[in-house]
């Protein structure tokens, strides 16, 4: 007979219930069982899963709704006790007990079943042989129970089980991500805490069981049932390399306050020493950053010295005022050779050590910076080694004057200085730009044409007089006109409809010669030339050489853009230079170029498919009938799964032929091959390969990577080969350990993200 009451039973059965669909009594629903429900009620399975815990029957719990009780013989006594026997069904919205007899108190709460019975919601499920509980205290008991957790697809078993609210304790239990039947791993413990408010596990005297081997004791771990972060241990990081020996890391994470955490890692290399590995990361009203230091103590194999890693990183903003800094530091120049790390710091020649404040109007835009270097290419004279700006400051604008007259203003005031060390004589001192420029550009649908004129003034205040004094200076000018136009037409595809555009643009340009051999040269240098490059002003970056010239460049753009979604299918583009006279001003000494005109450059993009790309570019000496340049990349990613690139670059005048494969590839559900090589097509040599293979279920992870790349060890500049072996290994739900695989993963293969995992 139905009861409807208020107690609000839901208390008891803290959201439970049924699927039919299900093919476990866990309410395991595997791909056939999922296929076979409504598409509303069907749920995505991870490719590499056989199934998920779903409930698709129950919905959201409702707090305010009534309580339907049905049993075939129910009786009430004044004393407000309740007796039910008989398939008694207890439901409301999102949730629902079933069994064979119960007992409940209504003056006390209290309620009592000591028959088989069966917990059901949309996020777990258990079942039991007994339980008792108190509804006020939302309070209850299972004896000799199983379980599982639908959020992180989790199940076990227990001698008994109480809950409070969101709290689970398991008693003398097992928990496993594992599906039903299967025996990876599973945690057996004496007291496993589930904790659903904050998102965390925790298990006491817990033995990790693989295949139903004891594999090792810990008295104690926690371990996430969702995505919040709590502090705890982590699985140990384990490599090895033809140069470091093995390489051993105990990670230690930190969960400081909602917006700080740490990670601690002490850790030890075979034949070097012990170190310890730290990161520190934040996030407040100022931005977010994080700051990173290891260190190895007294390495054997480097005279005994301390070997030391420091970085600091921020962005942030207040208002328009934007902050970032980033500052490092390497005790010795072969610390990433020899060491390599899981923290976030790239190894590079160069280690930058900057702090920039930007101020961001509507018209105005101010920076402020401190920038400095730390070289760490042993190779490099000290002559090449970059100049410090201590400090730079530069205020750039664009306010409109009348009609579709604008000034553009740029001016920057740098002060250049170099290491202590530094014994190559160059200059030093203060350099001022000026470059304000008239503008007025006209547009319309169909084209626009903007004519430009600038003045480009340069001052320096050497500390020691150069060729041409202390204070030397350059004054000189420009004008340019850059104009295009847009046509555009309907087309069809392949049955697609298209709008093809077609866009000529024509770049007139003239910066008047003066002569700059005797003015120091701080940070000036010349692009790789493209098709962008036609367009340019100033045919050098930096602001210490101001590149004569007289150029017409003529540039042709067509694209595909489709019709249903504005997304551009394929782009292509054409286009040369041609002087009118000699470049007089070249770099570091060398000879006019008389060319009268540039190389001919085209490239295509053609974003074909939904993830796949093929990018080329071509560069051709049209005087000399000679290929200068090429490019090709073709590249494919899910954002998922799968990742290929292709590539090859040709520069003959570099004597540069190099060719690139990679790729992470899925050959099976549960399988990845994981794979790059670089190939030195002009020396006949490899320069790097990554081979690796990874297996994944549905409850763990395995990946196996090996590397091998040339090194310059003594830095005489003989590259010699060094491999080194990872192994990560990862429990779903539990973690794992061997991270430093992703960040070699993210450095070596490009478009691999650890977040799409």
């Amino acid at each position: 007979m139905p009861l409807h009451s208020r107690l609000m039973f839901s208390c008891l059965v803290l959201g439970f219930a049924s699927t039919a669909a299900a093919k476990d009594d866990l309410n395991w629903v595997d791909r056939e069982a999922m296929n076979e429900l409504p598409e509303v009620l069907q749920r995505p399975i991870p490719v590499w899963c056989g199934g998920i815990y779903y409930n698709p029957r129950v919905g959201p719990r409702a707090e305010t709704s009534d309580t339907i009780i049905t049993a075939d013989q129910t009786s009430a006594s004044e004393d407000g006790l309740i007796e039910m026997s008989g398939d008694v069904l207890i439901e409301q919205p999102g949730s629902r007990v079933v069994t064979n007899s119960a007992l409940f108190d209504r003056s006390s709460g209290k309620f009592e079943v000591d028959t088989p019975l069966r917990l059901e919601s949309n996020q777990f499920t258990f079942l039991a042989d007994s339980m008792s509980g108190q509804t006020s205290s939302r309070q209850v008991s299972l004896g000799n129970a199983r379980y599982s957790l639908f959020g992180p697809g989790a199940h076990g078993s227990a001698e008994y089980i109480d809950q409070v609210s969101n709290l689970t304790s398991v008693f003398n239990g097992t928990y496993t991500t594992c599906p039903p039947g299967s025996n990876s791993w599973r945690l057996s413990g004496e007291q496993i805490l589930l904790d659903r408010d904050k998102g965390w596990g925790e298990a006491r005297n817990v033995v990790l069981r693989v295949r139903d081997v004891p594999l090792f004791y810990l008295p104690w771990i926690t371990f996430p049932i969702d995505d919040r972060r709590k502090s705890g241990l982590l699985f140990p990081t384990i490599s090895t390399s033809d140069n470091g020996g093995l390489d051993f890391s105990q990670p230690i994470y930190l969960n400081l306050h909602p917006q700080m955490d740490a990670t601690v890692a002490p850790r030890y290399v075979d034949g070097r020493g012990a170190g310890l590995e730290t990161e520190f990361r934040y996030l407040s009203r100022y931005g977010q950053g994080q700051v990173s230091y290891g260190v190895l103590f007294q390495d054997r194999e480097f005279d005994d010295q301390d070997r030391e890693l420091a970085a600091w990183r921020h962005d942030g903003s207040i208002g328009r005022w934007g902050l970032h800094v980033d500052m490092n530091y390497v005790s010795d120049d072969f610390y990433f050779k020899d060491l390599d790390t899981g923290l976030q710091v790239s190894s590079q020649t160069h280690l930058p050590r900057v702090g920039e404040l930007r101020y961001y109007g509507r018209t105005w835009q101010a920076l402020g910076r401190l920038q400095a270097w730390q070289t760490i290419d042993p190779t490099l004279a000290d002559d090449l080694h970059p100049y410090r700006r201590l400090p730079q400051l530069q205020l750039t604008g664009s306010p409109h004057l009348v009609g579709p007259l604008r000034m553009l203003w740029l001016s920057d005031v740098t002060a250049f200085d170099r290491s202590d060390k530094d014994t190559s004589n160059n200059p030093t001192g203060v350099r001022m730009h000026a470059q304000p420029a008239l503008s007025a550009r006209m547009e319309n649908s169909w084209g626009y044409v903007e004519p430009r004129a600038r003045l480009y003034h340069t001052r320096y205040q050497l500390d020691d007089g150069g060729p041409s004094g202390s204070e030397p200076s350059l004054n000189t000018w420009g004008a340019s006109l850059d104009a295009g136009m847009f046509f555009e037409r309907s087309t069809n595809l392949f049955g697609r409809g298209y709008t093809q555009t077609l866009e000529p643009r024509v770049f007139i340009n003239k910066v008047a010669y003066e002569n700059q051999d005797d003015l120091p040269d701080f940070d000036a240098g010349e692009l790789t030339f493209s098709y962008n490059t036609l367009f340019r002003e100033n045919r050098y970056i930096g602001y210490d050489r101001i590149g004569d010239e007289e150029k017409i460049a003529v540039g042709l753009t067509s694209r595909f853009l489709r019709d249903d979604d504005g997304r551009e299918q394929l782009r292509l583009r054409v286009g040369q230079g041609y002087y009118l006279d000699d470049r007089r001003v070249q770099l570091n000494g060398a000879e006019e170029d008389t060319a009268d005109q540039t190389p001919a450059v085209a490239d295509m993009r053609w974003n074909f498919g939904r993830d796949w790309y093929l990018y080329s570019e071509g560069q051709w000496d049209t005087s000399g009938g000679q290929r200068q340049r090429s490019t090709l990349r073709l590249g494919y990613n899910d954002r998922e799964r799968r990742i290929f690139n292709l590539g090859f670059h040709d520069r003959p005048e570099d004597n540069l032929r190099q060719s690139e494969v990679a790729a992470i590839w899925p050959i099976h559900r549960n399988w990845r091959l994981i794979g790059r090589w670089m190939y030195d097509v002009e020396n006949h040599r490899t320069q790097e390969t990554l081979a690796g293979a990874e297996y994944r279920n549905c409850c763990w992870r395995v990946r196996l990577v090996s590397q091998r790349e040339l090194y310059d060890d003594d830095g005489d500049g003989t590259l010699e080969p060094d491999s080194t072996v990872m192994l990560q290994i990862e429990m779903t739900g539990l973690g794992g350990f061997g991270g430093r695989v992703d960040s070699l993963l993210e450095r070596s293969i490009s478009g691999y993200r650890r977040e799409y995992e």
